[in-house]
């Protein structure tokens, strides 16, 4: 049975999902709820891609921050997350794509920092009926510059990005799966304008993929 928690304030219709926030403020989410919900063989049973969303009904504070835990945020401490990472190195960034901008997740203290305002879901992939009837879509970008313990050799630090990856978006379909929502990960993004709204180069960050979150 769907989480309880997670089925009411699904229900709940919101122009925003954060607070009105200016381009560099930060938002300290709601805690994650860490107990109960979905058992995982159904969970497992329930997980499958899923593009078609109902772009009425809008994400809230605390289904954003359970999905951003759920992640990659803290269970112990600080790196130590709910997805595990190559000698603790965790060099993904994680963007997200909502109708109202774009923010970044610090998972150190659980907290969005709004980088641009505007909806800017279609930049996320080339299905922009896809990307821009989900509320959220998620973006996995890996810093290659991160100082890691695999002395900084280019190969094995290019095969730990791509293998977080896979642990982020399981975690994200399993969510998903868990609260009655839908999504889909999704490789076919112009890299190019992502880079270019992001202010990165392709030289020290690594795009890896991206999640597209919905009801």
């Amino acid at each position: 049975m769907m989480n309880k928690y997670f089925f009411l304030i699904s229900l709940i219709l919101i122009n925003y999902c954060v607070p009105k926030l200016a381009v560099g403020e930060a938002y300290k989410l709601p805690d994650p709820v860490k107990e109960g919900g979905m058992p995982l063989n159904e969970a497992l049973n329930k997980r499958q891609s899923q593009r078609d969303y109902d772009d009425s009904i809008k994400i809230t504070p605390e289904i954003l921050s359970q999905a951003l835990w759920s992640c990659c945020g803290l269970n112990r401490e600080d790196p130590l997350k709910t997805t595990p990472s190559a000698t603790g190195w965790y060099p993904l960034m994680v963007y997200i794509f909502l109708e109202d901008g774009v923010y970044k997740y610090v998972s150190s203290n659980h907290t969005v920092i709004k980088l641009l305002d505007g909806d800017y879901r279609s930049r996320t992939g080339t299905q922009t009926e896809v990307v821009t009837k989900a509320c959220a879509n998620f973006v996995f970008i890996g810093d290659f510059k991160k100082k890691s313990s695999m002395d900084d050799d280019p190969t094995h630090k290019l095969r730990s990005i791509y293998l977080d990856t896979g642990h982020y978006t399981m975690a994200l379909y399993l969510f998903a799966a868990a609260n009655n929502m839908k999504g889909v990960s999704r490789a076919m993004v112009d890299v190019d304008s992502l880079y270019e709204l992001l202010g990165l180069n392709q030289e020290d960050y690594i795009f890896a993929l991206t999640f597209s979150l919905g009801f």
